[in-house]
């Protein structure tokens, strides 16, 4: 028997039990997350194309890392809060005392506990031989 999957996370000085998503309610929440990802991934892989020669095209790269260090965390961070009763229940709480890391982190897990065909482990292997050069 496959039982339903519950992880801990410790976000702010609390820990929070996150429970697998039953189908209805994880659909949607993956639907989502695949529309408000793939704007960022398009542009990742956009700038990697670009070279980078003077000062100037250093700075054309800046509205990338803002989209990075702060649209996409608050993105992550609504994400995580609408995975979980739990954390929508507390939101206000881990808004203001969990850490970036630490919300990143939940995040991830959720991610995990949504993926019952190992794509995203897949798709990280993918981006670490890029990386690497064993592509």
């Amino acid at each position: 028997m496959i039982e339903i999957e519950t992880i801990e996370v410790r976000l702010g000085e609390r820990t929070y039990a996150i429970q697998q998503l039953g189908h209805l309610r994880a659909k949607p929440w993956k639907k989502r997350l695949l529309a408000e990802v793939q704007p960022i991934f398009d542009q990742v892989t956009s700038a990697s194309d670009q070279e980078i020669n003077t000062p100037a095209d250093l700075l054309g790269l800046l509205p990338l890392a803002e989209r990075l260090f702060i649209d996409a965390l608050d993105m992550v961070f609504e994400l995580l809060i609408a995975y979980s009763p739990t954390l929508e229940a507390d939101c206000e709480y881990i808004e203001s005392c969990a850490t970036d890391t630490q919300i990143l982190a939940a995040f991830q897990e959720a991610v995990k506990l949504s993926d019952p065909f190992g794509v995203v482990a897949q798709l990280n292997r993918q981006l670490g031989r890029r990386t690497n050069g064993t592509s």
